[in-house]
């Protein structure tokens, strides 16, 4: 990871990327546009930094979920949990969702 990330334009994100990627290291989480969303929404951050996101992620799911955690997050924000208006009525995880009854979320 230290290595990687000394390289000119790569940031901690796409060094997980590489790692996870090509050499089947999973020392983090990937943490993209989406998966800041939607893990703020679901409350699972304060942060807005993705490194801090990410620390934050990692307390919450097991290592062996990942790498696997990104791709769903990114899936559920492209197609539910939309920007800048989710589709709520759509969401299988409408029961936990913290946002739900928000005025802007309807």
């Amino acid at each position: 990871m230290d290595e990687l990330i000394e390289l000119p334009g790569i940031s901690r994100k796409t060094a997980n990327v590489i790692q996870q990627n090509a050499f089947n290291i999973i020392d983090g989480i990937v943490v993209d546009t989406y998966v800041l969303r939607v893990s703020q929404r679901l409350d699972w951050t304060k942060n807005k930094n993705p490194e801090k996101v990410e620390q934050d992620l990692m307390k919450l799911f097991p290592k062996d979920k990942w790498k696997k955690l990104p791709h769903l997050l990114k899936n559920h924000g492209r197609a539910v949990c939309k920007a800048p208006i989710p589709i709520c009525s759509k969401c299988f995880l409408n029961k936990l969702c913290p946002k739900i009854g928000v005025e802007k979320f309807n």
